[in-house]
């Protein structure tokens, strides 16, 4: 053997030992083994089994899109092919085509995946997009965002969010929320998904609402809906939308810290205070549970909600646990 062809036999020996530890690791479906780790001992062979698992285990957060399955199947299909040693410069060349490709997989992969935004109870976040759209997400909410070259895709997976748009004709932006889709060029627009019902306010400018229903199955509604600034839209799976005068100020009050409500059930209200943290309210029966209740609370203040509750209504607070408060009708109670 030239030297040249023994310096690199001895460079190429660690690499493709490397693909033959990765091939029957996965047939076995093991993790390791004391052979392996033997093997790996060696820095030499340590630095190999870097360069190829490296790009193939960046994979791993995005392993079952179909993307990436496909890139990862081609190149062990081709390596398995290759079991005669006296195929080395084969096998060489799949594992430098196993290299670029997966890395290459993973960065295009990196650009089209949807980002995901989302926020826990009590906790309200705003995100200014790529398009300097601005999506300010409620507490207990979560939002993908799939950009591309000719569309702006959203899709409101729970609770709420406002949206500002930036104008641009050719890339409509569009938001989905349950059965319903929202499509915008440059307007504000909020949609509440915490409650029945999806709720979609226009703020200002211009939106159409379709109906993004399966349409293997008997569509509620089939007309796309206009909406005007101060306009509300409400729907749900068996009902047809409606569309009702909104109060602004109302609807977007929780951008500020503030949750508003105007004569709305307790049961309903009690929902929305919990999201922003904080001791949880329980209902303790229908009774109380449909009483009505309007005023202005600061979001995360359930303890000055129970307060001003139990001064108006006739309940009374009942601690059920260090972070459990109980409303219980005082009439009830007593007897009357």
């Amino acid at each position: 053997m030239r030297p040249d062809e023994e310096f690199q036999d001895r460079t190429d020996r660690p690499l493709e030992e490397a693909i033959r530890w990765r091939l029957r690791l996965i047939e076995s479906s093991a993790k390791t083994s004391p052979d392996f780790e033997l093997w790996l001992a060696d820095p030499v062979n340590q630095a190999a089994w870097n360069q190829l698992a490296g790009p193939w285990n960046d994979l791993d957060a995005i392993a079952q899109a179909p993307e990436m399955l496909a890139v990862r199947q081609a190149a062990l299909d081709d390596a398995r092919a290759v079991r005669d040693r006296r195929q080395r410069g084969r096998l060489m060349a799949i594992a430098a085509s196993l290299l670029i490709g997966l890395t290459a997989a993973a960065r295009y992969w990196s650009l089209v995946r949807p980002d995901d935004y989302r926020t826990s109870l009590g906790e309200r976040r705003v995100v200014t997009l790529s398009d300097g759209s601005k999506l300010s997400l409620d507490a207990d909410s979560e939002v993908t965002v799939r950009y591309r070259a000719h569309e702006r895709a959203l899709h409101l997976l729970k609770g709420q969010a406002r949206f500002d748009v930036a104008h641009d004709k050719s890339r409509p932006f569009s938001v989905v929320a349950g059965n319903q889709k929202v499509i915008a060029t440059g307007t504000a627009f909020n949609i509440d998904m915490a409650g029945p019902k999806v709720l979609v306010t226009l703020i200002e400018g211009h939106v159409v609402v379709l109906d993004d229903a399966d349409k293997s199955v008997t569509a509620v509604w089939s007309r796309p809906v206009e909406l005007k600034a101060g306009q509300q839209l409400a729907a749900d799976a068996a009902t047809p939308p409606q569309v009702i005068p909104a109060n602004i100020q109302r609807v977007t009050a929780w951008t500020i810290g503030q949750i508003i409500f105007d004569d709305e059930p307790l049961s309903s209200v009690v929902d929305r205070v919990n999201r922003y943290g904080g001791p949880q309210v329980v209902i303790a029966s229908p009774e109380v549970g449909a009483m009505k209740i309007s005023g202005v609370f600061n979001a995360g203040d359930t303890l000055g909600f129970v307060e001003i509750v139990t001064h108006y209504l006739p309940v009374k607070a009942v601690s059920e646990g260090q972070h459990v408060i109980a409303l219980e009708s005082v009439t009830k109670k007593n007897g009357i």
